[in-house]
């Protein structure tokens, strides 16, 4: 059987479609904490690692509560779901980061900025593969 590259497209290109949010994500967190890292010379490692994870972690479980199927829903109440599981969502990071910082098991300032800079990241990337789908 002789190899034909369309075959690999037409493999690949659902697989991309279905998994790209994950991929890029992922893929996204890991280069810009390598880069953080390397920028602050292997220091400040929890300061840069448990922010990107938690930032992670709340952009994966976003992305799955959007995916959710809404049922027989109305929109004023899937409008509340989301709003319900968004706010959770905050304040649960909220506190994980209140707990870090005032615990002192880190450094308040590149605690929150590295957080800021991968909740940011996350966001856009969420919203532009969220935007894409859509279309």
């Amino acid at each position: 059987m002789k190899w034909n590259p369309d075959q690999l497209v037409s493999v690949l290109k659902p697989l991309w479609l279905r998994f790209r949010f994950y991929i890029l994500i992922l893929l996204a967190t890991s280069v810009l904490l390598s880069i953080l890292i390397q920028i602050n010379g292997g220091e400040y490692i929890p300061e840069n690692t448990i922010p990107a994870g938690l930032s992670l972690l709340n952009a994966l479980v976003a992305y799955a509560v959007s995916k959710k199927k809404q049922g027989e829903r109305s929109y004023k109440q899937m409008m509340r779901n989301i709003f319900t599981w968004t706010a959770v969502r905050f304040l649960t990071m909220i506190a994980v980061l209140a707990v870090f910082m005032l615990a002192g098991w880190v450094e308040p300032l590149p605690f929150i900025f590295s957080f800021i800079g991968f909740y940011i990241m996350h966001q856009l990337i969420e919203i532009g593969i969220m935007k894409r789908e859509t279309k």
